[in-house]
């Protein structure tokens, strides 16, 4: 880094039991090195052999283990060393990885071998990239989270989408701010479970009073992009592939403890929104 001269790309290999929250979470939200250097995504590289294991593991300690970890916030996955396992063992953890992370892309490898722009250039945490966001939140349904109870973990994926414009946005980060900081859901009693959210992101379209400060712009919205307790709401803009009448949002959780009642509850009674959970 002492080098003078431009930089191409930074790649920063952590150990295999880092958490990369805190590493990304340096280069995003840095104001200082924004102007250089920008957090394109989180790639995690996983043994097919022995990843099962590791989700498994237990750890009084903490509440959730490193690789749940690493699986949860990442962008992309690598499924290496495939060829020790058999093509039904396989698509058995590509299943178990979704129920962990639906929204991330995979790629199933064996020695590492791994196109260059499946690591680079990936432009998750770009503000303008709306429409991979939207591409993103389609797998969910796919995928589903029926297959969590066969690892043995409740870290899941949960979206919350609808199509109603909010009045603010106070009131959406007072919720946001209550599950990542104060770790449980707005509205609710329960404190003996209390809730982790390892990754966020979403797309909101503009609440009511952005829209009257600066008038209806379709393809303008609102990004959302969060990595353990650390988030950001920016101003970005739809692709050409949103239709502009569109004007649905959608966040997406990854993390522990997200039960799908409560957050329903809790959005209807904070919020007074209708939506939809899957």
């Amino acid at each position: 880094m002492e080098k003078k001269g431009k930089f191409d790309y930074i790649l920063l290999e952590t150990s295999g039991l880092a958490d990369p929250g805190p590493i990304a979470s340096m280069f995003w939200l840095d104001e200082g090195l924004g102007s250089e250097i920008y957090l394109d995504g989180i790639v995690t590289l996983v043994d097919a052999k022995h990843i099962g294991e590791y989700m498994r593991e237990k750890n009084e300690d903490v509440m959730i283990n490193e690789a749940l970890k690493q699986i949860a916030i990442a962008d992309r996955i690598v499924i290496n060393k495939k060829d020790l396992l058999k093509k039904e063992e396989i698509e058995q953890l590509k299943q178990d990885l979704s129920s962990i992370n639906s929204v991330a892309d995979m790629l199933v490898t064996e020695r590492s071998r791994i196109p260059l722009d499946y690591v680079l250039n990936i432009n998750a945490y770009d503000v303008n990239n709306a429409d991979a966001l939207l591409k993103q939140t389609e797998k969910i349904e796919e995928h589903g989270n029926s297959h969590a109870h066969q690892i043995g973990h409740d870290v899941q994926t949960v979206c919350i989408q609808f199509d109603e414009q909010l009045n603010s946005l106070k009131k959406f980060e007072n919720w946001i701010q209550e599950l990542l900081w104060e770790k449980r859901i707005l509205g609710t009693d329960d404190i003996e479970e209390s809730v982790t959210v390892l990754r966020l992101k979403g797309i909101l379209y503009p609440p009511k009073d952005k829209t009257q400060e600066n008038g209806i712009q379709q393809k303008k919205r609102m990004i959302i992009q969060g990595v353990q307790d650390l988030y950001d709401i920016q101003e970005g803009y739809a692709g050409d592939d949103n239709n502009e009448d569109d004007a649905s949002s959608k966040i997406v959780l990854i993390g522990k403890n997200l039960n799908k009642d409560k957050i329903s509850a809790s959005f209807t009674n904070l919020l007074g929104i209708k939506h939809r959970i899957i």
